[in-house]
């Protein structure tokens, strides 16, 4: 189950970063969300406050530091609910 030992370090990740990631939401989709058997990478969105928000965020993650690439898209949550990005994804949210 590739999707527990991801959202498990995803959470682990974010909970590292602390305050930095305070009234963000991470949201995964894709072939780990679906729990496939050949996912190649986690793609996460994560909803920011803020651009700078996002920024600050972009240089505290590190994309080689899990189980699988990591593919990242950061958003305001402004700009996700404009084109409806989680629905679109239909991601889920694994944190908070």
């Amino acid at each position: 189950m590739i999707r527990d030992r991801v959202v498990k370090s995803l959470r682990e990740l974010a909970s590292s970063i602390g305050s930095k990631a305070e009234g963000t939401q991470w949201h995964l989709f894709g072939s780990v969300d679906r729990d496939a058997e050949d996912a190649a990478d986690i793609d996460l969105l994560v909803l920011c406050i803020s651009d700078g928000q996002a920024d600050t965020l972009r240089q505290a993650i590190d994309p080689d530091a899990l189980e699988l690439p990591l593919h990242l898209a950061f958003m305001t949550f402004e700009e996700a609910a404009a084109i409806d990005a989680t629905g679109v994804q239909q991601s889920r949210v694994i944190f908070p």
